[in-house]
């Protein structure tokens, strides 16, 4: 197929049109976490109509080359704010009252089921949402994990595993795709958004801070939609953390649960009703996601480590719904067998022999022996148990993505989007490309594919 000139001629008018044009060219963009990166503007006295003719050119250039070369992506100037409900399963939808968040599904697209990446965990999840990478290639592999290489932990809950760049240097998250492609980016939260990646971070970011409420969350994102148009973000991200906090601690069927959903729909209207004010409603494109569901646990169904093997003789990378173990004596292989075949609810594999349809094998970060809890048991060892059952949590994640507890929300709703269409269960590896495309970004490499753009964006 060859790009036709016509369709080019009128991408470069829409182009020309749009306000303020300036060849903008970015530097010191040493970001200080609330004000923007420090870029130096270079404006070159190119006018809309020197962009025009330039653009015009370009286009008969592409007319006599193959279109997709270039990546069939719209020209929008149009806002898009991604949304992240931590821990909102995806039939918490219909089971709890939502009614924002329902309308918006009604009116645009859902899936079905958004099927998270193994192990269905936060970080590897958010991460895997934003570039596009499995786990196993962006090397974010677990909330806590050992990188062999480094000989550091990574632990998910220090600030300083948040702001250093080498445990996200194995993807480029779509804040750096769009700063790399002169779209400006602002993360009201984000799991690796507050760290520097090739350089470069987002124009605008915050530090995360779990005190913060969900309504000065959207009121902060509003403020950045409030800047003078050179200085605006195309791209939001806003993450809301509530509903996973309750999901874990009272379970997914508790009053405290179905509380929270109604706080974040409710910070989600407020959300609307602010870019309504402000004449951005109907030009606002939202794509609402959650890294993945809750599973119900008790602490009556627990796998003891301590049972098959001295806890001396290995580090433990994470336990919980899943574990990764290293030997400290002996060799994996040894390790292994200590639990195969030991207890009914417990998979156990070397890390080569994770089931292909996991992706849980390429990183020197996965631990070399992998365990996996049946949905609803947890691993951990008897002293933790003793401590954990004084408040033991009433629900849980990690397990395997076919799992149907597992599974999250994926909702797109915006100008940019078809409307009033549901569709089948999709990988949440396919976002990125999703979002680039409605952005007109080109996408870095990554696992995903165009089924999300076909299936969503508007023909």
């Amino acid at each position: 197929m060859r790009a036709s000139f016509l369709t080019y001629l009128g991408i470069a008018h829409r182009i020309a049109d749009y306000a303020p044009w300036r060849v903008r060219l970015p530097t010191d963009r040493g970001p200080s976490g609330d004000g923007p990166s420090k870029r130096r503007t270079n404006t070159r006295g190119f006018g809309p109509s020197s962009i025009r003719t330039l653009i015009i050119a370009a286009g008969l250039l592409f007319s006599v080359c193959p279109a997709e070369s270039f990546g069939q992506v719209p020209v929008s100037p149009r806002p898009l704010i991604l949304i992240s409900i931590d821990g909102f399963r995806w039939d918490y939808l219909e089971k709890y009252e939502a009614p924002v968040l329902r309308q918006l599904a009604k009116e645009g697209v859902r899936a079905k089921r958004l099927i998270p990446s193994f192990p269905s965990l936060t970080f590897p999840n958010h991460y895997t949402i934003i570039t596009g990478l499995r786990p196993e290639h962006h090397g974010v592999v677990a909330n806590n994990f050992y990188d062999p290489a480094l000989q550091e932990f990574f632990n998910f809950k220090t600030n300083e595993t948040s702001t250093d760049p080498r445990w996200w240097a194995g993807g480029e998250p779509l804040w750096i795709t769009a700063e790399r492609q002169g779209v400006r980016s602002a993360c009201f939260f984000w799991p690796g958004s507050e760290a520097e990646n090739h350089g470069l971070h987002p124009s605008y970011f915050k530090k995360f801070d779990k005190s913060v409420s969900c309504v000065q969350r959207v009121d902060g994102v509003l403020a950045w939609l409030d800047l003078p148009a050179e200085q605006r973000p195309r791209f939001c991200t806003l993450y809301f953390d509530t509903v996973d906090s309750k999901g874990h601690l009272y379970g997914p069927d508790a009053p405290e649960t179905a509380a929270a959903i109604r706080e974040v729909d409710e910070a989600v209207g407020r959300l609307l009703t602010g870019l309504a004010a402000r004449g951005l409603r109907g030009k606002t494109d939202l794509v609402i996601v959650s890294d993945h569901g809750m599973e119900p646990v008790s602490a009556d169904r627990t796998i003891l480590l301590d049972d098959y093997v001295d806890l001396n003789s290995i580090t433990i990378d994470f336990a919980g719904s899943n574990a990764g173990l290293r030997p400290k004596i002996g060799t994996a292989g040894e390790l292994v067998e200590k639990f195969r075949g030991k207890h009914p609810q417990l998979s156990a594999w070397l890390r080569e022999e994770v089931p292909e349809s996991l992706h849980y094998r390429a990183s020197g970060r996965i631990a070399p022996v992998v365990l996996s809890a049946a949905p609803g048991w947890t691993i951990l060892s008897r002293d933790f148990l003793r401590m954990k059952r004084l408040v033991f949590e009433r629900g849980a994640h990690g397990y395997d993505p076919a799992t149907p507890n597992m599974g999250a929300l994926f909702i797109a709703n915006g100008p940019s989007f078809q409307h009033g269409r549901v569709i089948d269960n999709v990988e949440n590896i396919h976002i990125y490309n999703l979002l680039c495309a409605a952005l007109g970004l080109k996408p870095a490499p990554n696992d995903g594919d165009d089924r999300l753009v076909r299936e969503v964006l508007v023909r």
